[in-house]
């Protein structure tokens, strides 16, 4: 596509997500839009940098592919990770990073969502947002907790990623005992240490 502005469909059709994820985005003003008359259109190029940044946010410094010894065995049994995030560009691209080490990655873009997920399903994991809509994810993380505890299933261990800085936030975690709170954009490789470590730890304790 050359420099032009687009429409709605054709954003929608370009970065493969639904229209009424784009009139969100627009709404809070996180995708760059303009009005031309009473129609809403994207410039390309403008496009592009803004999904460049949503990218960004897994970095590749520091990391190249997975070697074959970070990959899990086809023996190994698959670990899982519930990934929340109201942002269905970052859901995309951590979770084609995650599966990249062969982990089975089930996305959610809510807290009401991911608790529906979670009692269909156990996770090995959870990487959760902090700011989203309705449910954020400190109290993701606890009703999650005490779903778990209800039905007598082990309680996965819990990432936080975020791209705000929110000092509350970062205390309320750690007094849940979540010692992982991740700023967006990160490096992609200490992020994945930080995903073996706590699968590894849980397998320990089971």
């Amino acid at each position: 596509m050359d420099d032009k502005f687009l429409t709605l469909d054709e954003v929608s059709k370009y970065l493969k997500i639904p229209k009424s994820t784009l009139y969100k985005l627009t709404e809070r003003k996180e995708i760059p839009s303009v009005k031309i008359g009473k129609q809403l259109r994207f410039r390309k190029s403008s496009l592009d940098k803004w999904l460049f940044a949503k990218e960004g946010a897994v970095t590749t410094e520091g990391v190249s592919s997975p070697k074959e010894d970070e990959i899990c065995s086809p023996k190994t049994p698959q670990k899982h990770i519930l990934l929340v995030d109201d942002d269905e560009l970052v859901l995309k691209t951590i979770s084609k990073f995650l599966k990249n080490y062969n982990y089975e990655v089930t996305s959610a873009c809510s807290g009401e969502e991911a608790l529906e997920k979670s009692q269909t399903k156990d996770f090995d994991l959870i990487i959760t947002d902090v700011r989203m809509p309705g449910i954020d994810g400190i109290e993701t993380i606890k009703r999650i907790r005490v779903l778990n505890q209800q039905h007598h299933k082990p309680t996965p261990k819990e990432i936080i990623i975020t791209a705000y800085i929110d000092t509350e936030a970062q205390r309320a975690a750690e007094g849940l005992g979540v010692s992982d709170y991740i700023y967006k954009p990160f490096i992609a490789g200490e992020f994945i240490k930080s995903v073996k470590e706590k699968i590894a730890f849980n397998i320990n304790l089971n």
